[in-house]
């Protein structure tokens, strides 16, 4: 699948793994990190709107779309150094960091472990935020070796024509992040998603976060867990499912813009 016109393409180096980036846009840097079985292409709409007023640069992640699939290095560790890897070598001083689910996680981390890297930080409904999963490490990996094999049987065609009724607009291109997955994603689920609130009080940078709408109950536990950052707001954007942005795009939009202007 082609990118637009206005985007450059380039791989960058992380613990010999070469990574495959999109860039477009003129302003301060501002990085996206995709969530599981997107790519960063998945970004475009909201690559399109910042691209504006700021140096857009995203990424696939390790066994995502166009980077490298190697057999190991899955953890967290491995996945906040691969964007500290991306930020490095691209020369990108002050970044706002941006993350969706995992890319989330990995945006959380990245700051707690490297607080003086990042300007701010948005993370969009971060994977594992306050639970743990129930099953065990072999599980999860079986689970989504058995995903992706059944993506790369039914094409890209067929996906495209699932997500046509809820996303016509990125059908295709999520159909393809899909068939663009590599098995070794599965050693991710293996490692494990460290609750994200865990690295909260280590993060010193201004944080927004955009969660999921919930029950009462679960709202109260997210607020508490965000009371943890120094310099953080949480917004439960209603109606919105785990994508906010491809559920509720302007509501979400507005309020990274009004974050956005504040840092």
């Amino acid at each position: 699948m082609t990118v637009p016109d206005d985007w450059t393409t380039g791989t960058v180096c992380s613990e010999g793994v070469s990574l495959q980036y999109y860039r477009t846009g003129d302003g301060p840097p501002l990085v996206l990190a995709h969530g599981f079985s997107d790519n960063g292409r998945c970004w475009r709409p909201l690559v399109e709107d910042l691209a504006a007023d700021y140096d857009v640069v995203a990424y696939d992640a390790r066994a995502h779309g166009r980077s490298d699939a190697p057999e190991s290095g899955y953890t967290i560790e491995a996945r906040v150094e691969d964007l500290v890897a991306v930020v490095t070598e691209l020369g990108l001083e002050d970044p706002i960091l941006v993350g969706h689910s995992m890319g989330g996680d990995t945006v959380a981390w990245t700051a707690a472990l490297h607080p003086e890297l990042p300007r701010a930080l948005v993370l969009e409904d971060p994977a594992g935020m306050l639970e743990r999963s129930d099953s065990t490490p072999a599980e999860r990996a079986h689970s989504v070796r058995e995903t992706v094999r059944k993506w790369s049987e039914r094409g890209v065609d067929e996906l495209e024509a699932a997500y046509a009724e809820t996303r016509p607009d990125l059908a295709r291109t999520l159909a393809v992040a899909r068939t663009e997955c590599r098995p070794e994603i599965a050693e991710i689920s293996r490692a494990g998603f460290p609750a994200t609130k865990d690295a909260f009080g280590d993060i010193t940078a201004p944080t927004l976060i955009l969660k999921a709408d919930a029950d009462p109950e679960t709202r109260a536990g997210h607020l508490a867990a965000a009371d943890e950052l120094a310099n953080g707001r949480l917004v439960h954007v209603p109606d919105a499912g785990h994508c906010v942005f491809r559920d509720q795009y302007d509501a979400a939009y507005a309020e990274v813009l009004a974050f956005l202007h504040r840092v």
